[in-house]
């Protein structure tokens, strides 16, 4: 079985998805966080102050809010629609 997102490889992502809607729980992101790289990580709990918990695909190898905490509405790109092979 082939890992769900493979380094390097290739997404579509809406940018719009989150300008009138805020992301969900189980959502796919595309996050521009730490030292603007980007990452697709999974929301996994949010709270009231427009805040996410998000992680990564491979868990015991992924850099995510384990390592650099919660992240804001503004790191978020946007939401991954399609993995392109």
């Amino acid at each position: 079985m082939e890992p769900y997102f493979l380094s390097g490889g290739k997404v579509f992502v809406n940018k719009m998805a989150y300008f009138f809607h805020e992301p969900k729980i189980k959502d796919v992101v595309v996050l521009k966080k730490p030292r603007d790289k980007k990452y697709i990580l999974k929301v996994i709990d949010k709270i009231h102050e427009g805040r996410y918990f998000v992680v990564g695909f491979n868990r015991d190898n992924s850099t995510d809010s384990r390592e650099f905490g919660w992240v804001g509405r503004s790191d978020i790109l946007g939401k991954v629609i399609q993995k392109v092979n």
